[in-house]
């Protein structure tokens, strides 16, 4: 895990929320699209995007296992992680 750098999504959907008091430590989800995103961003009232397995993502900050991240639809955000690098790669250069 490296700051900065991109990162492969190696499985599993996860909802990237604007703020990390948002995610509820909400780990990755295995099935989720745009309707189950609108829906949560109802209830939690934020707006909440998804990013998909394979896709890269940029990892901009670390906090605790919180994870801040630029997917690839120029979203920013935040997941909540207990082991990042079991579900995320790094990309090589």
């Amino acid at each position: 895990m490296q700051l900065g750098k991109m990162h492969l999504v190696k499985e599993w959907f996860w909802f990237l929320y604007p703020t990390k008091e948002k995610t509820w430590r909400s780990g990755p989800a295995a099935w989720a699209d745009n309707a189950n995103a609108k829906l949560l961003s109802e209830h939690v009232q934020c707006n909440v995007f998804v990013v998909e397995p394979k896709t890269c993502v940029v990892l901009l900050e670390v906090v605790d296992d919180y994870y801040k991240l630029l997917d690839s639809n120029g979203n920013i955000g935040w997941i909540g992680c207990w082991d990042f690098s079991k579900y995320f790669k790094l990309v090589k250069e």
